[in-house]
């Protein structure tokens, strides 16, 4: 559901179609702040119609001993060194090799439960509970990424999008173009909704089980032993 672009073919391509490619009106940093804009945007509604299509999860981390947090931002070995990281969806701890369960939220009503392991996040802050506990099992973190950014010191950078949505983002960039040129946005404001539809019909035919709050709220997760 994901292609690659690079900053440089949709800013040549945006160019194109604004007609601006021969007055050097818009230079690269302005792109690429418009087209950050762009991308901040369709992440927020595309994973709002299909959030499994914008998680991700980690590989096998384990916490150090004597620890029972964990920074996904963080460097690693003391964090998880995630460049992506937007907000955390659920975590998995390993009983054994290849054999991943998942951990149940941790409940403050519960918290003298002996040897029930749970988690929380503060920020982009892991909880493992109880502590003493925190460093026996290998552990998994899936998480909703965030949009790429792009910059013009690295215009070559290859970025991943949803299939489709480098129309969107280059007629929502032209859009921004022709108003600073006083022009009539519309016809690209036109084209940027019809290719905001198409995504949309896309993200929602390809989506997974969505969990809702009551869902996360009501969670069961099982005890290891």
């Amino acid at each position: 559901m994901f292609t690659t672009t690079t900053p440089q073919a949709l800013i040549t391509d945006i160019l194109a179609i604004t007609d601006e490619e021969s007055y050097g009106r818009i230079d690269n940093d302005l792109a690429c702040a418009w087209i950050n804009n762009e991308l901040t945007t369709l992440w927020q509604w595309g994973r709002r119609i299909n959030r499994d299509a914008f998680t991700k999860v980690t590989g096998s981390l384990v916490m150090p001993a004597g620890a029972s947090t964990m920074s996904m931002t963080a460097a690693a070995p003391a964090g998880a060194a995630l460049t992506d990281w937007a907000s955390p969806r659920g975590v998995d701890v390993a009983t054994s090799t290849n054999n991943w369960r998942k951990l149940k939220l941790y409940n403050f009503v519960t918290r003298d439960h002996v040897g029930l392991l749970s988690y929380r996040f503060v920020g982009d802050t892991l909880y493992l509970l109880p502590p003493d506990q925190a460093a026996v099992y290998a552990f998994r973190v899936w998480y909703l990424f965030a949009a790429p950014q792009v910059s013009a010191s690295a215009l070559d950078a290859a970025i991943s999008i949803p299939d489709g949505s480098d129309e969107y983002i280059k007629q929502g960039v032209a859009a921004k173009i022709r108003v600073k040129l006083d022009d009539d946005p519309s016809p690209h404001l036109a084209l940027q909704a019809q290719s905001r539809r198409e995504i949309t019909a896309t993200l929602a035919t390809n989506h997974g089980d969505q969990i809702t709050i009551a869902d996360v709220m009501d969670e069961v997760g099982p005890e290891l032993w």
